[in-house]
């Protein structure tokens, strides 16, 4: 069993159901077969029963547990346009006793090869896995650097990773207490929330995956080259990304509600492809919405870089 976990609110309910049903195609072969955590608010709680039917279609083998649960860090620190269900990752060590290993995927992710490999990555006394992020760039560094609380991570510069996909090692987590500073830190004002929480307390206790497993849409393929040129990924990570990615991340604009954004037609070709996806999202409406042209997006990557304003 593949046994992994989403983390949602009542926002999210459509895209965790895209998420799980491109999970179960690609990872149910053989003798393989997913074991899904959601982990989600009260008010998201509806969407249990197409989500199983969803599940159950594509293998009656593969299991769905829901766990709805009032959100302990829904005080937490909000930021971007993400909600606090974010930090619910934080609380699966607790939510999930017996299980010693999970993986953790947001669900606005695409899955389009098997996980297996990526389920087998040893971690040993690690406390997780996962993939180098575009933050590692000396410019985004640079960017981040006055942040009051940024000294925590000095040490990690170059290895700090995106949460998006993580491979948790509970039993570690739970030997480790490391929950105790997790709601410490979940009171402060954190920009990149509890992404930046695991990067602050998880340094040294990281295994490090190839970028194929969290393939960032909104980087354009210089960007990742710029991420081979500074020595955070191989050119063969790179192409590899590029070429044949497991995971594509919609970490950016999303094609749900911009249907020209980047790779976004891999997700709709995806989701009209399956009769059980159909109808969820608004594609007419998306179509209408093209978004910032290059220019706009270009002034306002400026802005961002020159702004002073970090919290």
């Amino acid at each position: 069993m593949i046994k992994t976990a989403f983390c949602f609110d009542e926002n999210l309910t459509a895209l965790v159901q895209a998420t799980a049903a491109s999970l179960v195609d690609q990872c149910v072969k053989d003798s393989v077969h997913c074991e899904i955590h959601c982990v989600c608010t009260s008010a998201a709680a509806s969407v249990e029963e197409p989500l199983r039917r969803i599940v159950e279609a594509r293998d009656p083998a593969s299991l769905l547990y829901m766990h709805c649960i009032d959100n302990p860090y829904a005080d937490s620190y909000e930021v971007r346009d993400i909600s606090v269900a974010t930090y619910l990752r934080l609380a699966l060590h607790k939510l999930l006793p017996e299980i010693d290993k999970i993986l953790y995927m947001d669900v606005d992710v695409l899955v389009l090869d098997s996980l297996l490999p990526l389920w087998e990555t040893p971690l040993t006394d690690h406390v997780l896995a996962a993939v180098r992020g575009t933050v590692n760039l000396s410019d985004k560094w640079e960017w981040n650097s006055d942040r009051p609380y940024w000294h925590l991570l000095a040490a990690q510069k170059g290895n700090y990773i995106n949460a998006g996909i993580t491979l948790l090692n509970l039993s570690e987590i739970r030997r480790r207490g490391l929950d105790v500073q997790w709601n410490e830190l979940a009171k402060e004002k954190l920009y990149y929330q509890d992404q930046d929480i695991l990067n602050i307390t998880c340094q040294g206790a990281m295994v490090y995956l190839p970028p194929k497993y969290n393939r960032l849409t909104y980087m354009e393929d210089l960007e990742y080259h710029r991420l081979v040129e500074e020595g955070i990924y191989t050119q063969e990570e790179y192409e590899e990304a590029l070429e044949k990615p497991a995971i594509l991340h919609y970490a950016g604009d999303k094609p749900w509600n911009r249907y020209n954004a980047n790779l976004g037609e891999v997700w709709w070709d995806y989701v009209n492809s399956q009769p059980d996806l159909q109808g969820l999202f608004d594609e007419n409406k998306a179509r209408r919405n093209h978004g910032p042209t290059l220019a706009d997006r270009a002034v306002r990557k400026v802005k961002k870089i020159l702004s002073k304003e970090k919290l």
